[in-house]
């Protein structure tokens, strides 16, 4: 998450400092046998709580709690599991995230010696094991990473469309294999290898088979060993995959291991880069800290470093694609850059690096125009009929609704004062945009048009830059903005926090 400079809410402080609660009622439901219980089906609370070993009291109230956060509901005095735990929780759902959970309680002790790390240096807290406990977490971890594969692999090659119907993808760090099974599903042509340290490999290879998958044993740190790799494969793969690799590694490992892997793909192949970066988002901050703490080097890196690095192995064009579990993938290729038309990254980055604090991307079909906010313009602004963008002239409320229904997405952005800066940064996010290749792009302002310090009564001195604000067209623009997770609130004092809500428009 992100505190964004509009909240400053006690509601905000408290989420942020208990967090950590959420935690334990997951694990808790889980180990007290709830869940398993629930999904098993004929469950009523008394019931539940007894077949648990739970006291009466202790579990109705627990159980509760389980009801009132979403975890648990109830029908006719039957319980079920939510949506939600029925998907991540239940040891049925192929989806369940039970390990992960797990293997999160044993990185708690780390986190909370984040102070050592940061006087003493990274590695401090790094210590060897005792061989059956390294085996222990080794194993938790890699079954941990195998159920978190199986939802971003899905989310990974969903991105990606248009691939040809067959060709060879290689991947390196494989771990258990799930990114190229979930490949091969959705493109049975293909020809897969995966490649990781050899016991990774035995272990995996102990799963059901999958057709077209072959494994390659290999310590891709030994020059010699991915020299002999890269020689039998050399220009064959039309995918290189290094999924949640380069975070391991430092800057000059990852540099060395890009320079022999680059002559794996062909002239036109594709090498992608499926990570979290510390600069994309707060979850990919919050990794790299992960990484700080518990590891001797690793670390995520920035968009802007990774560019670097591909660019110096011969991959001049990188294009970028936010995924739903808020991990990114930089697709990077030697001479055709890879065009993803569901991708909005790049817009989003532009917005939050030219002065807008909040980009977030919209379906248009889902912005109301509503009567009473064009008649608020009519009734209770100073600026009625004075300004060309606002009503009479601007854009009606039909006039609105039948525009919204010739785009297919929306970027809605907040930005602070002064007015006429945001405005401008508004006119270029669309001339951006409009480079990118979105034709029909269209910005929205908020607030009068600040061009002119009044508008001339013949005619727009400035039809160029002239843009409506969502307010005249009847957007309810504090909807609009808290739908997309953007605090917003009326000015109460000369004080409080000023913020501007823009629209753009694209297909």
């Amino acid at each position: 998450m992100k505190i964004l400079p509009s909240d400053n809410s006690y509601s905000t402080f408290c989420d942020l400092t208990s967090g950590y609660r959420m935690f334990f009622v997951l694990r808790e439901a889980l180990r007290s046998g709830i869940i398993d219980r629930v999904a098993e089906g004929n469950c009523t609370p008394d019931g539940l709580a007894e077949s648990c070993g739970l006291r009466t009291e202790e579990g109705r109230r627990f159980i509760e709690l389980l009801l009132n956060v979403g975890l648990l509901e109830q029908y006719d005095g039957q319980l079920f599991l939510s949506r939600f735990a029925a998907t991540w929780l239940d040891s049925a759902s192929p989806l369940n995230q039970r390990h992960v959970l797990a293997f999160e309680e044993l990185l708690m002790e780390n986190w909370g010696q984040l102070g050592t790390v940061l006087t003493e240096g990274q590695g401090a807290l790094i210590r060897e094991r005792p061989q059956d406990e390294y085996q222990r977490r080794l194993t938790l971890f890699q079954h941990a990473m195998g159920e978190a594969a199986q939802v971003r692999a899905r989310e990974l090659w969903q991105a990606l469309p248009g691939l040809p119907e067959s060709g060879l993808i290689i991947d390196i760090g494989a771990g258990d294999g799930s990114y190229l099974r979930e490949f091969l599903e959705q493109h049975p042509g293909w020809q897969a290898m995966a490649c990781d340290l050899p016991d990774v490999c035995a272990a995996a290879e102990s799963l059901p088979a999958t057709n077209n998958l072959l494994w390659h044993p290999i310590n891709i740190l030994e020059p010699e060993a991915l020299a002999r790799l890269v020689e039998q494969q050399r220009g064959a793969a039309s995918i290189v995959l290094l999924s949640n690799l380069i975070h391991c590694y430092s800057p000059a490992e990852n540099r060395a291991l890009l320079e022999q892997l680059q002559e794996l793909p062909s002239e036109e192949g594709l090498l992608i880069v499926h990570d979290f970066f510390r600069d994309a988002n707060g979850f990919g901050a919050l990794y790299d800290l992960h990484m700080l703490v518990n590891t001797w080097n690793g670390r995520c890196y920035s968009l802007a470093e990774t560019a670097k690095l591909l660019q110096e192995s011969g991959f001049a064009h990188q294009s970028v694609l936010e995924l739903p579990s808020r991990s990114l993938a930089m697709v990077a290729a030697r001479t055709t850059p890879y065009r993803a038309a569901s991708s909005l990254f790049s817009l989003k980055s532009h917005a939050l690096s030219h002065g807008f604090f909040a980009a977030v991307e919209l379906d248009p079909a889902g912005i109301r125009s509503e009567a009473w906010v064009r008649a608020k313009c009519s009734y209770g602004c100073s600026q009625f009929g004075r300004r060309w963008s606002c009503p009479p002239h601007s854009m009606d409320q039909a006039g609105f609704e039948e525009l919204l229904g010739c785009y297919s997405r929306a970027l809605l952005v907040a930005g602070q004062p002064p007015l006429r800066g945001f405005q401008e940064r508004l006119l270029e996010l669309e001339k951006e945009a409009f480079l990118s290749g979105f034709g029909k792009a269209l910005v929205f302002s908020g607030g009068p048009c600040c061009w002119c310090d009044a508008c001339p009564e013949e005619r727009c001195a400035f039809p160029e830059k002239r843009r409506p604000s969502l307010e005249s067209c009847g957007c309810d623009v504090f909807a609009l903005a808290e739908a997309a997770g953007i605090k917003v609130a009326p000015l109460r004092s000369s004080d409080d926090f000023v913020q501007y809500i823009g629209l753009l428009l694209i297909d």
